[in-house]
């Protein structure tokens, strides 16, 4: 190599000039594939105009003793690597002791709380209070002038309104704000009413049951089917709660003769039950036969998705009903959901219209509509006359008189 680099100088001595390629690629045939090796170890590992085989100086001569096995090697190395023992300090680790100079950033300048001096002057009268003031009543004071970053929330609302609770005297400046023990309520009381009084009561039609509600009592579909015919000669009841009792669908239908032959029941809800879309249905068509229920409320069943035929069936029963006010059932479609709620809403209009009349009846006015104001309370209008002249516009006060 000291060779080859003389001969490129005929001096002697190495020229400043950079070496050409066809100067390099003979220095590097009159190599050694020992030194070649050499050269190669002193090359830069981080230079990326070099391939990363060339930049690796380990260069491993051992043969492949077979394919590769991740697995096999990744335990072996786990193995080998639990068996070798660690290396001892040549000192012993102390917890705590520090040893060596610490380095401090210079740019950074501590200073100490005990150094640093505020000299404010507030007065004797405040500065007594203060001194004399407990930490509860300066934890106060930092939350009326508003000293966020001194208190916790709890001691910030404490603060701000009387009809908050006094936050724990033993938190102090450190104190964590601490979860609002969550208020208790005591479960709903089971529904203890039996089926059986109830149909008798509806057999007998007891005056003082005018309401049933049979929510989540499981009743059996005979107990039902008994409720329903002794509800067709009932005139006393008026509303008949039935959720979540597993009606089924059998049951419901008889539900829908007897709501054709009954005519006093005013409130129904069946939710949360195993009613078909096509009873639902039936439902519907059969309450307009009396026109006395006002509120049907049907959420909730087996089928949540009724279809658009089911759905366009019961718009129609809805709109030929006048007296329905309140239907809970969820729509799928926008048309029969509009259409529905303006129905409802033409018979609320309907009924407030009554309402007014009766109001304007019982003033005296037997003959008033549903439009028609009290009497005497509108002036009596003239038919208004062609003037002879343009004039009389202008002495419109003069024409009065002469009239």
């Amino acid at each position: 190599m000291k060779d080859a680099m003389a001969k490129a100088a005929p001096t002697g001595k190495v020229t400043d000039a950079p070496l050409t390629d066809e100067e390099i690629d003979e220095l590097l045939t009159k190599l050694t594939s020992e030194e070649i090796e050499k050269l190669l170890e002193d090359t830069d590992p981080d230079d990326t105009h070099m391939p990363p085989s060339a930049r690796c100086t380990y260069h491993c001569e051992k043969a492949p003793t077979g394919p590769l096995n991740r697995k096999a090697l990744l335990n072996y190395i786990y193995d080998q690597a639990k068996k070798t023992p660690d290396q001892q300090d040549y000192v012993p680790h102390v917890p705590g002791t520090v040893r060596g100079k610490k380095w401090i950033n210079p740019q950074i300048q501590e200073e100490s709380l005990d150094d640093f001096q505020l000299d404010i002057d507030l007065g004797d009268e405040i500065e007594m209070a203060l001194n004399d003031a407990s930490t509860q009543d300066m934890i106060d004071l930092a939350g009326i002038m508003g000293l966020h970053s001194l208190i916790n929330q709890e001691q910030y609302h404490a603060s701000q309104s009387d009809k908050a609770d006094k936050a724990d005297p033993n938190l102090g400046w450190d104190g964590v704000t601490k979860a609002t023990p969550l208020k208790y309520y005591p479960p709903e009381a089971p529904n203890l009413t039996n089926p059986d009084e109830v149909l008798e009561k509806i057999i007998e039609n007891d005056e003082e049951q005018k309401e049933v509600n049979l929510n989540n009592v499981p009743v059996p579909e005979k107990t039902f089917l008994e409720i329903f015919k002794a509800l067709q000669n009932n005139k006393v009841l008026h509303s008949l709660s039935l959720s979540n009792t597993s009606l089924t669908d059998w049951a419901a239908c008889n539900l829908a003769h007897t709501l054709e032959a009954n005519g006093t029941i005013e409130k129904l809800n069946l939710e949360s039950n195993n009613i078909t879309p096509q009873t639902l249905s039936k439902l519907f068509e059969a309450i307009n036969i009396q026109e006395s229920v006002t509120e049907l409320k049907a959420l909730n069943q087996a089928a949540q998705c009724l279809g658009n035929k089911v759905e366009m069936a019961i718009t129609k029963s809805i709109e030929n009903n006048k007296t329905l006010l309140k239907v809970g059932l969820q729509f799928e479609f926008n048309d029969c959901r509009n259409r529905v709620a303006v129905h409802l809403q033409k018979n609320l209009d309907r009924i407030r219209l009554k309402r007014i009349a009766e109001k304007f009846i019982s003033r005296g006015n037997a003959t008033a509509g549903y439009f028609a104001p009290p009497p005497g309370s509108l002036p009596v209008w003239k038919k208004a006359s062609t003037p002879e002249s343009e004039y009389e516009y202008y002495y419109s006060d003069h024409s009065d008189d002469e009239d």
